[in-house]
C-alpha cells in the first residue's frame, strides 16, 4: 500500500469507513491516528475525539467531506485505554480540582480525596481511578507530588516528565566499558588515513563540551581542499550494541538549562569521541576539491585520524575575521571565510531561504525565573561553520545513494518537501500585498523570490515576516528515499555532521562506510529518528514557551512590542518579542467597528474608523492575563 500516490491512498481510506489506531495528540490539542493499511496520518479535531486521550486505542471513522478529497474524522469508540498513571498540573475551577496532563485535553480529569497540600500549577502524578467513559469527566487520586507551582526547575520537570525524557538514566560507564573504549581508539589509529600533521581547528559555543566537527583548509592556486572531519562514533558505537540500543531509544541528544540528556554516555561524548585539542582522535573525513568558483569538482569519504591544534569560540574567530594578523591557523579561518561567502552565494542564487529566525535566550534570576531576555547575534563565524556542514551533508547524502545503491538498500536522507497548495497561495498572496508586485500565480514560489522579498522590508518586520513563513513550510523529516530540501535549496542532504547527539547520524556513517546491516529494520530506525526528534523539538519548544510565559508575568505592566503575526474573525494572534510566545487579543479589546477582511486573513480594516490591522505590523501591547495550565496568554492594545 505505501507505493500508492496520496490520491489513491486517500481514496481508499475513504472506503474504508473506519478502522483502528493509536491516537497521538498535537500541542493544538488537536489528534491523528496513523491508518496501518495506508500509512496515512488521519486528523482528527480535537471536538471529535469524544474524550480520548494520548496514547489511546481507538476507533476512528471516516467519511468524505464536502470540501473535496478531504476527510471529515472522528473518534467513534474508545478502545482501549493505554495509561492508568499520568503526570499532571492540578487547577481549580470554581469548587472542583482538575488534573491537567497537557493543554486542550479533550475529557477533563476530577481530582478525588483531595487535602489541602496541593494548589494551582503543582505537577503530581495521579491514578485513574475511574475512566466514567459515558461522562465528560473522569476521576483521578494524586499518588505522589513531583514539584510545587514555584520550583525554580518546574518547567524542566514538567517537559521531561511530560515527553519521557526522564526515562533515560543518566548512563555509567564501568572502568572496564572505558578500557574497551581506549582500546577501540588504539587499535583504530592503524589502517586509516593520518591527517594528523594537517592543520585542524574546531569552532563551537562558548561552553560546548562535545566537539562533532572539525575543518582543516588548504588553498592552492587553481583549487581548495576543504576537509570536513566528523567524530567516528560509529567505531565505538557497533551495530546492535547495549549503547546503540540506548541510542537508538533516545535518538538524540536533549538540552535544558537544568540538564542536558546525552544520547551517548558522557565519557564518549565529552572525551574518547569528541575531537579535544592536542589529542589523536577517530574521524569520518570528507575530503572536497572546489575550483576557483566553489564548484565540486570531487569528494572523498574516509576513515582517519586527526589531532585538532585549537578549539576556537565563534566570538573568537568573529575577531580574528576583523584581525589583521594572517598567518598559519588565522590564515585558515580566513581562507574558509573566503569559500564558505562563495559557497553561500552560489547557493542561495540557486535556491535556498536565507530567513531571519529569533528565538531568545532568557536571563535568569538566583532562583531559576526569566527577568530578561536577549537575542543572540547570528555571526559571520556562524555562517562560516554552518555552510561548511551544508555542504558536508549534501555530499555525504550523495555518496549514501552510491554506497547504498551498490548494495541494492535503502539509505537515510533529510527531505524537507515543497510548500502545499494552500500555504504557496498564502506566501504569494502576501508577498502581493506588501509589495505590491505580483509574484507569478501559474509557477511555484522559489526560495529566492522570497529572500528578494524579505530583503525589501526593514529588519524588524523581516523577524516577524520570516517567523510566519517558516510556520507555512512542510516538516522536515527522515526518508529511505531522497526527495532533496527545499528550505536549503539542495537536490540531495542527509544528516552526516553531529553523531555525538544524533542516531541518524550514526547511521549515515554506516552507510557511508557500507557497514549497514540492518537493511531490513531500516524503516524503524527512519521512524525511531523522526520519532526522537519530534520528541526533543516539542519538549524544547514547550520548555521555552513556559519560560516565556513566566518572563511575561514578570513584565506584566510593561508596555511590549508584538508583532501581528495571524488575524482571525474574532481575535489577533500577536508574538510577543521579548518572550517569543504567540498570545491573542480578543475580539473585545479589538476597537469597534465594522472590519472588511482580506480574502488571506492578511488584514482586517474598519469601515468607520481609522483602524487597520496587518499581518506583520509592530504593535504596542500589554498583558491582561497569563494561563499557565493551557499555556495560553491574552493581550490587550495600549492605549
Amino acid at each position: 500500500m505505501p507505493s500508492l500516490s496520496k490520491q489513491l491512498r486517500m481514496k481508499y481510506s475513504a472506503k474504508q469507513k473506519s478502522f483502528d489506531g493509536d491516537l497521538e495528540i498535537l500541542n493544538s490539542g488537536n489528534g491523528f491516528v496513523v491508518n496501518e493499511l495506508t500509512k496515512d496520518k488521519i486528523f482528527v479535531k480535537r471536538n471529535a475525539l469524544k474524550g480520548a486521550i494520548h496514547g489511546d486505542t481507538v476507533k476512528i471513522s471516516t467519511k468524505k467531506s464536502r470540501y473535496g478529497a478531504f476527510l471529515k474524522c472522528q473518534v467513534e469508540k474508545i478502545i482501549k485505554r493505554n495509561n492508568q498513571y499520568y503526570t499532571a498540573k492540578v487547577y481549580k475551577q470554581k469548587k472542583q480540582v482538575f488534573a491537567c496532563i497537557y493543554p486542550f485535553q479533550s475529557k477533563k480529569i476530577v481530582l478525588k480525596n483531595l487535602n489541602d497540600n496541593f494548589g494551582t500549577g503543582d505537577i503530581v502524578k495521579i491514578q485513574i481511578i475511574n475512566w466514567r467513559e459515558n461522562h465528560k469527566t473522569a476521576y483521578a487520586k494524586i499518588v505522589s507530588l513531583v514539584a510545587k507551582s514555584d520550583d525554580p526547575y518546574s518547567e524542566y520537570i514538567w517537559v521531561s516528565q511530560r515527553y519521557g525524557i526522564i526515562k533515560f538514566k543518566d548512563y555509567t560507564v564501568s572502568k572496564s566499558d572505558q578500557n574497551k573504549y581506549k582500546s577501540i581508539l588504539e587499535s583504530n589509529l592503524k589502517n586509516r588515513k593520518d591527517l594528523s600533521s594537517l592543520r585542524t581547528f574546531t569552532v563551537d559555543p562558548k561552553n560546548a563540551k562535545d566537539f562533532d566537527d572539525a575543518i582543516s583548509i588548504i588553498k592552492r592556486n587553481h583549487h581548495t581542499e576543504l576537509y570536513v572531519h566528523i567524530a567516528d562514533v560509529s567505531s565505538y558505537v557497533k551495530e546492535n550494541s547495549k549503547i546503540d540500543r540506548l541510542a537508538f531509544e533516545r535518538g538524540n541528544s536533549y538540552y535544558f538549562d537544568e540538564k542536558t540528556t546525552h544520547m551517548l554516555p558522557e565519557f564518549l561524548s565529552t572525551d574518547i569521541c569528541s575531537l579535544v585539542p592536542g589529542k589523536k582522535r577517530l574521524a569520518l573525513t570528507a575530503e572536497i576539491l572546489l575550483d576557483n568558483q566553489c564548484n565540486v569538482k570531487s569528494f572523498d569519504f574516509f576513515e582517519s585520524t586527526i589531532i585538532s591544534d585549537r578549539k576556537f569560540h565563534y566570538g573568537e574567530v568573529e575577531k580574528i575575521l576583523f584581525d589583521t594578523s594572517c598567518e598559519g591557523i588565522f590564515k585558515d579561518i580566513k581562507e574558509l571565510k573566503l569559500l564558505t561567502d562563495k559557497l553561500r552565494k552560489n547557493r542561495l542564487s540557486k535556491d535556498g531561504f536565507n530567513l531571519d529566525l529569533y528565538e531568545p535566550e532568557f536571563k535568569l534570576d538566583n532562583y531559576g525565573n526569566p527577568i530578561d531576555s536577549y537575542e543572540i547575534e547570528k555571526l559571520r563565524s556562524h555562517e562560516m561553520i554552518e555552510e561548511s556542514m551544508l555542504l558536508a551533508n549534501n555530499l555525504a547524502a550523495k555518496q549514501i545513494e552510491i554506497t547504498q545503491s551498490k548494495l541494492n538498500r535503502f539509505g537515510i536522507y533529510r527531505n524537507h518537501e515543497n510548500l502545499s497548495m494552500k500555504n504557496e497561495n498564502f506566501l504569494k498572496e502576501l508577498i502581493n500585498y506588501i509589495t505590491k508586485s505580483p509574484v507569478q500565480s501559474d509557477s511555484h514560489i522559489k526560495a529566492r523570490e522570497i529572500n528578494k522579498f524579505l530583503n525589501q522590508i526593514s529588519t524588524s518586520k523581516k523577524k516577524a515576516l520570516s517567523r510566519i513563513i517558516v510556520r507555512k513550510m512542510q516538516k522536515a523529516n527522515y526518508s529511505t528515499k531522497s526527495l532533496g530540501h527545499y528550505g536549503l535549496g539542495l537536490g540531495s542532504y542527509t544528516h552526516f555532521t553531529s553523531p555525538i547527539r544524533r542516531y541518524s547520524d550514526i547511521i549515515a556513517h554506516r552507510m557511508i562506510k557500507g557497514k549497514f546491516n540492518k537493511n531490513d529494520n531500516i524503516f524503524s530506525i527512519i521512524y525511531q529518528c523522526n520519532s526522537g526528534e519530534l520528541r526533543s523539538q516539542n519538549a524544547e519548544r514547550e520548555y521555552v514557551a513556559l519560560k516565556g510565559l513566566k518572563l511575561l508575568k514578570h513584565l506584566k505592566e510593561n508596555i511590549l512590542d508584538g508583532f501581528i503575526t495571524k488575524i482571525q474573525k474574532s481575535r489577533i494572534i500577536v508574538n510577543e518579542r521579548h518572550s517569543g510566545v504567540d498570545g491573542i487579543i480578543l475580539k473585545q479589546y479589538i476597537p469597534r467597528g465594522f472590519y472588511e477582511f482580506h480574502k488571506e486573513m492578511l488584514y482586517m480594516r474598519n469601515k468607520i474608523g481609522p483602524e487597520e490591522f496587518r499581518v506583520g505590523d509592530k504593535i504596542k501591547i500589554k498583558v491582561v492575563s497569563i494561563d499557565f495550565i493551557s499555556q495560553m496568554v491574552f493581550f490587550s492594545f495600549d492605549k
